[in-house]
């Protein structure tokens, strides 16, 4: 009756298949890879964001780029 009230006990990484320890290798990996985007992309979002808007109010392409943005609704 104690049996019912323990913890599963994981088995040992002999006892495991190559298959299921290739599969965890892959999952690690692929999670990794996650991560590093995932960082990368909010680098990319904050660099953005820091450095984005002046550039882009002050860009050489627009008619009045040192005048901003107008307040004409219409034009």
């Amino acid at each position: 009756m104690g049996g019912l009230f323990k913890a599963p006990k994981m088995p040992s990484p002999e006892a495991l298949s190559p298959e299921t320890v290739a599969a965890q290798k892959r999952q690690a990996a692929r999670l990794e890879a996650e991560e590093r985007r995932q960082a990368a992309q909010m680098a990319s979002r904050t660099r953005a964001r820091r450095f984005g808007g002046q550039r882009l109010l002050l860009s050489p392409t627009r008619e009045d780029a040192r005048l901003g943005i107008s307040s004409d609704l219409g034009a």
